[in-house]
């Protein structure tokens, strides 16, 4: 009885986590240009000082693979609904770069998002394939 409420509890959280995403790759997306070079001025020399832009381009596809991983785990059977999201978000973040006065949102991020968000996506779904068939050959 125990194993069953602490994964339905564990599902919670990962949708929890999921939909509170949706908000800190908003924040980290509208906020203002200096928040993201802090982070980069943290994180750069860990990284073994990768250009700004390399490290943009990297940083969207791994934000997003994250993202879509997330939903992919929240909501397992709905395939249409969690890239539906993912998409959309991703597009719509871009887009609202645009209507800020220091950031730019351009076609090529929106790709770079939505391409994490599907590697996340996959990976997600893969997980999830690989540990039912080794739990089915496992009984």
């Amino acid at each position: 009885m125990t194993s069953k409420h602490d994964a339905s509890m564990f599902q919670k959280l990962i949708i929890i986590s999921a939909w509170a995403s949706i908000l800190a790759l908003g924040f980290a997306t509208l906020t203002h240009i200096g928040f993201v070079y802090s982070i980069y001025y943290k994180l750069a020399p860990l990284l073994m000082g990768p250009g700004m832009r390399v490290y943009v381009h990297f940083e969207h596809v791994i934000a997003f693979a994250i993202f879509g991983a997330l939903f992919a785990f929240a909501y397992p059977r709905r395939v249409i609904f969690v890239c539906s999201v993912v998409f959309i978000v991703a597009i719509a973040l871009e887009y609202l770069q645009t209507l800020t006065p220091d950031r730019h949102g351009t076609p090529i991020d929106a790709f770079e998002k939505v391409v994490g968000g599907t590697l996340g996506i996959l990976v997600a779904h893969a997980t999830v394939w690989f540990t039912q068939t080794r739990r089915r050959s496992h009984n």
